[in-house]
């Protein structure tokens, strides 16, 4: 199945999904004040972009990817509104097709995406994600973590199934727990922030 398959356009036709939340998800801002992104940086699953635009106005080279277009739309809509001087590009493309997109990256975030993911997708998606990404460049996963037992929402993973599947060809830089905010939990849902390096 690919990622359109999931009905996230279904979910941002209907309104307002509940992981739009018009900010940047603070674990990414603190991630920026470490210095942990490098340009190029590829934005997966960016929805309506807030985590792309906050790193582009800290001066990043970005694009946003994702598959729902009126998700872009809203992006775009608020990349004008945030009059930035190098604004971000945000592209129309499936993360499971990864591997014949032609983009390249030197630092890839995925905030609450990988989650969405069944088993035989994510084989898919780090195949493509192991052309995108040059060597010795990041990959910063924010995920549901097994503590968040409230509905709705994703899939949760323990910190061991996340990096089970990073296991060749990727290090660990490091591991949190966090936070993840969206639009249903006033107190965030409970999330790993895991940051690997491809080697």
């Amino acid at each position: 199945m690919s990622e359109a398959g999931h009905d996230f356009a279904g979910m941002y036709a209907e309104g307002i999904p509940p992981w739009q939340i018009d900010r940047p998800q603070p674990e990414v801002i603190r991630l920026i004040g470490q210095g942990k992104f490098e340009s190029p940086v590829l934005d997966l699953g960016c929805g309506t972009g807030d985590n792309t635009i906050e790193l582009a106005r800290q001066g990043l080279v970005v694009k946003g990817l994702d598959a729902v277009p009126k998700a872009l739309e809203r992006a775009r809509k608020k990349t004008v509104k945030a009059g930035l001087k190098q604004s971000p590009e945000f592209v129309l493309g499936d993360a499971l097709r990864l591997a014949k997109s032609g983009l390249k990256a030197r630092t890839v975030l995925d905030c609450a995406l990988f989650h969405t993911f069944s088993d035989e997708e994510r084989a898919e998606y780090i195949r493509g994600l192991e052309e995108v990404l040059s060597l010795g460049g990041r990959l910063h996963i924010l995920s549901f973590s097994e503590l968040e037992t409230r509905q709705p929402g994703p899939r949760r993973l323990s910190l061991s199934e996340i990096t089970r599947i990073f296991a060749t060809g990727w290090r660990v830089e490091d591991s949190v727990r966090c936070r993840y905010w969206d639009r249903v939990r006033p107190d965030g849902a409970h999330a790993w922030r895991v940051s690997f390096v491809r080697e």
